[in-house]
């Protein structure tokens, strides 16, 4: 195999996992992060099973850093359980989930970066093109032109690198609008979602006795946030029980706001340009695998250069393209249902999720962690 000089654009969760698996690969790789500082920002996530294989794989260790999750339930607006999910641990495979802020990810992903990756931080990819032999990028602020074997635009939903290939895509908006944040933890033993009419109130447990939380509305693209407290008040009125004690622990507004947003349809790449995560085929997080998909497309990516460039994107595409439709696809019907509004269709929706039976939830489970493993068994 001939090691390929590669860029990374792009140094969030993806592309920091696509820089080790591309080095680790034997490649010479270089990530330009446009942010001069290492990230801060974010709330908290949670990763499947699916996604702790692969780092696993890559020797990411995360069991200092996170919170196991052995269950997560569903809940009716009044704080009734619809579903206890608890993930069997397949024979051999480790925990079934684990949430940390992305922060604490980030960090750690930078820490796993070998010494031989080269970081550029504050450098923006400003302009990219496949001459058929290699790929010039320029950057922002730098009038040269430098030459790489390959780009893998790791750059997220507003990609440069992606509208470089493709022009501005439109992106498609979900109808739903997203606050986000981490506050102490004042009881919050497991991790929860709420589903009320319109609305959804979620609560993870982070390590250090902090606490992830989201609330999601049903709103017009933009709409003015309502007031604090109040007006979040009001908009999520209709839950209670333990969700609605999340309101009562908060002292600030949520310190993130996001209209929930995604592509249409994946986007792969062109020629010797890639692309990964985000870039490639934001995902709304109503399933929690948007970085699990941008992370197992990382491990991917690096088995589909091993070969050359030659071929390197429609191996990609074939590898992973139904899956990650099926993912979005998923998780737009689960963005609808969830948010359903008529009281006959909610109680429809939440009699039969508590009529489901144990098995249909662990059979989800498996076509959730199973194309991993069969990822991490290619050769």
């Amino acid at each position: 195999m001939k090691a390929l000089d590669i860029l990374v654009a792009g140094g969030g969760i993806g592309g920091l996992t696509a820089a080790r698996a591309l080095h680790r690969a034997g490649h010479h790789v270089t990530v330009a992060e446009r942010s001069p500082h290492h990230s801060t920002t974010g709330a908290g996530i949670v990763l499947a099973s699916n996604a702790l294989h692969i780092l696993a794989a890559l020797d990411v260790d995360l069991s200092e850093h996170g919170h196991p999750l052995p269950s997560f339930d569903l809940v009716d607006a009044d704080g009734a359980v619809l579903q206890r999910i608890r993930p069997q641990r397949p024979a051999g495979h480790g925990e079934p989930s684990r949430s940390l802020a992305r922060s604490s990810l980030h960090a750690v992903l930078h820490d796993h970066l070998p010494g031989e990756v080269r970081f550029l931080a504050g450098r923006a990819v400003a302009s990219v093109r496949d001459t058929g032999r290699a790929v010039e990028v320029g950057f922002t602020g730098d009038g040269a032109v430098h030459s790489y074997d390959a780009v893998v635009g790791a750059d997220g939903l507003r990609s440069t690198v992606r509208e470089q290939l493709t022009g501005p895509l439109p992106l498609r908006y979900s109808g739903t609008t997203c606050w986000r944040g981490i506050t102490d933890n004042a009881g919050f033993t497991n991790a929860l979602e709420s589903w009320g009419p319109g609305t959804r109130i979620g609560a993870v447990p982070l390590p250090g006795r902090k606490l992830y939380y989201y609330l999601v509305t049903t709103a017009p693209r933009r709409a003015p946030e309502p007031g604090w407290p109040d007006g979040f008040r009001r908009a999520f009125a209709h839950h209670r029980g333990e969700p609605a004690r999340l309101l009562d622990i908060l002292t600030e507004a949520p310190p993130l706001h996001h209209d929930l947003e995604e592509l249409d349809t994946p986007v792969w790449g062109s020629g010797r340009i890639l692309l990964l995560g985000d870039a490639a085929h934001a995902i709304t997080p109503n399933q929690g695998q948007g970085a699990a998909m941008a992370i197992e497309d990382a491990y991917a990516l690096a088995l589909c250069l091993a070969p050359g460039t030659d071929g390197a994107l429609e191996r990609y595409r074939t590898l992973r393209h139904r899956r990650v439709r099926r993912m979005q696809l998923a998780s737009r019907r689960i963005g609808k249902i969830s948010h359903w509004q008529s009281r006959p269709a909610r109680a429809l929706r939440d009699t039969a999720l508590r009529r489901l039976p144990p098995f249909a939830a662990q059979n989800q489970y498996r076509a959730l962690v199973e194309p991993a493993l069969a990822l991490l068994r290619k050769p």
